[in-house]
């Protein structure tokens, strides 16, 4: 799970990286799609880390807990991104995101170990 939420960090990175550097409405458009990949995997390979942290009696609070903790830092990454926006300009808003995907995958891949899936060993 770690390698999928870290593959995400890179289109992520590739996303605003393209949205600050071009101009072309086309690839433009081809950014968004990449930028909504990006959110189907980290949104769903997030919840299942979440859940895999926790006991199984735990797993709903682990995931309402990463919910939670996703909304507030996108709650104020949004409010930075408008500070920017406003007083330096659209592009500072995309490097601003992409030098926190690369924080981010740096934090991941440092400090998160691979969860083992205590319920699949239990089954077997």
């Amino acid at each position: 799970m770690k390698n999928v939420l870290l593959v995400s960090f890179i289109i992520f990175l590739i996303s605003y990286l393209g949205f600050a550097l071009t101009q072309s409405v086309v690839l433009i458009a081809g950014f968004f799609v990449f930028y909504g990949l990006f959110q189907g995997i980290f949104r769903t390979a997030g919840k299942a880390m979440a859940s895999g942290f926790v006991p199984d009696r735990l797993r709903a609070s682990g995931i309402g807990w990463h919910n939670t903790t996703v909304g507030v830092l996108q709650l104020i990454a949004s409010l930075v991104a408008g500070q920017l926006w406003d007083r330096v300009g659209h592009v500072a808003v995309f490097y601003y995101g992409a030098v926190f995907a690369v924080v981010g995958a740096f934090a991941l891949w440092l400090l998160i170990h691979e969860i083992q899936d205590h319920r699949a060993h239990r089954a077997a």
